[in-house]
């Protein structure tokens, strides 16, 4: 019997069934009976979790920002005379 125990930050529920699926599949291609793999996913929200003192969602709006900044460069036209 194996148990793997997972802590990632909320997904959509297809992708938690692949993440699932795709770490029992692995198992089995190793021996381990696919009867016997139990997969536990310890969801956080991104407001719990953090790297370098900023909060996952913090970094991600920060990015978010800074993509939306780039396309509104590229979108600006040229000032020539």
């Amino acid at each position: 019997m194996a148990i793997v125990r997972v802590e990632i930050a909320k997904r959509p529920q297809e992708q938690r069934d692949a993440i699932i699926a795709g770490i029992t599949e692995v198992l089995v291609q190793n021996g381990a009976k696919r009867e016997g793999v139990q997969v536990l996913l310890y969801e956080l929200e991104m407001t719990c979790w953090g790297r370098g003192g900023v909060t996952f969602d913090q970094i991600k709006k920060q990015q978010e920002a800074e993509v939306a900044a780039q396309a509104k460069a590229k979108k600006k036209p040229s000032k020539r005379k």
